[in-house]
C-alpha cells in the first residue's frame, strides 16, 4: 500500500514538471523595485499606428484618447484608451479589426 501511493506521488510529480515545462516562458523584469511580467509588444509613437486603427478607435470610442501604443510582431496593435479618467486596453490587427488576447 506504501508502495502505491509512493508511486502515486511520483508520477503526479512527473507529469505536473512535464506541463510546466511545456507552458510558455514569462518575461519577468523589475522596474522602480517592482516585478513586471512582459509581454511581446513594443511601445510606439502614435504617428506609426496606422490609419484603420485611428479610425477603428474613432469609430468605436469616440470619446476615448489613445494613451499607448504597442505592436508585436505580428503587427497586432494593442491600445490604452482613456476616457474620463477611466482607462481600458483593446487589441486591433492593421486592418483596424479588433481581436481578442
Amino acid at each position: 500500500m506504501r508502495n502505491l501511493l509512493l508511486t502515486s506521488v511520483f508520477m503526479g510529480i512527473i507529469f505536473s514538471s512535464i506541463s510546466f515545462y511545456a507552458a510558455s516562458p514569462i518575461k519577468v523584469t523589475m522596474q522602480d523595485g517592482v516585478f513586471v511580467l512582459q509581454d511581446d509588444f513594443k511601445e510606439i509613437e502614435m504617428a506609426t499606428l496606422p490609419s484603420a486603427v485611428k479610425e477603428s478607435v474613432s469609430k468605436y470610442f469616440p470619446e476615448a484618447q489613445i494613451s499607448k501604443a504597442y505592436v508585436n510582431e505580428a503587427k497586432e496593435y494593442k491600445l490604452n484608451l482613456v476616457k474620463e479618467g477611466l482607462s481600458t486596453t483593446v487589441y486591433a490587427n492593421a486592418m483596424g479589426q479588433w481581436i481578442s488576447k
